[in-house]
């Protein structure tokens, strides 16, 4: 059974991997479009479409997801495919909220009270969404303080973190 315990966690780390990729392939496409100078033929309505899907095999990078092919295919079918950048600027903003059902995971030194556990939660879910579900680790070599990861995001406000922080500092003030 205690294999089982692991299963979110690689079902975290594929998650994590496939955002990754999708991310890079919708960055690396949006990169491609704005250098091409390209837009303008396809956003034209009167630009064949299997002319403006020539032009986006061209640009898309072979490895690239199947599903940013046909998103980028979809765009210039409608002639949207300005809205690209906002797309992008969209997807990284929902990958920075975290997703729906998104794990918190938080490790303390001590074990926290309902209190402090509420406060917490109230002001990560104010900052990375909703639906963000949490789950406790006790790890009492961080002193001290919590260090709390959402997706990849990571906030350090561990008493250890911060005193290998003022080591860093002191090291390269030499």
């Amino acid at each position: 059974m205690a294999d089982a315990a692991l299963a979110p966690t690689y079902a975290r780390a594929l998650f994590e991997k496939a955002v990754e990729k999708y991310t890079r392939d919708l960055r690396a496409l949006a990169s491609a479009v704005a250098k091409s100078n390209l837009l303008t033929r396809l956003d034209n309505a009167a630009e064949s479409f299997e002319s403006k899907k020539a032009l986006i095999n061209g640009l898309v990078p072979a490895q690239a997801d199947p599903e940013v092919r046909n998103l980028a295919l979809l765009l210039a079918s409608k002639n949207q495919m300005h809205l690209l950048p906002n797309v992008v600027s969209e997807f990284d903003r929902l990958v920075a909220r975290g997703t729906p059902g998104a794990l918190g995971a938080i490790t303390s030194a001590i074990e926290l009270t309902d209190a402090e556990k509420d406060m917490l939660e109230a002001k990560l879910r104010a900052q990375f969404g909703a639906q963000l579900d949490f789950e406790y680790r006790l790890d009492p070599a961080i002193l001290g303080g919590v260090i709390v990861r959402i997706g990849d995001v990571v906030i350090d406000g561990s008493v250890s973190g911060k005193l290998a922080m003022m080591k860093q500092k002191l090291e390269t003030a030499r």
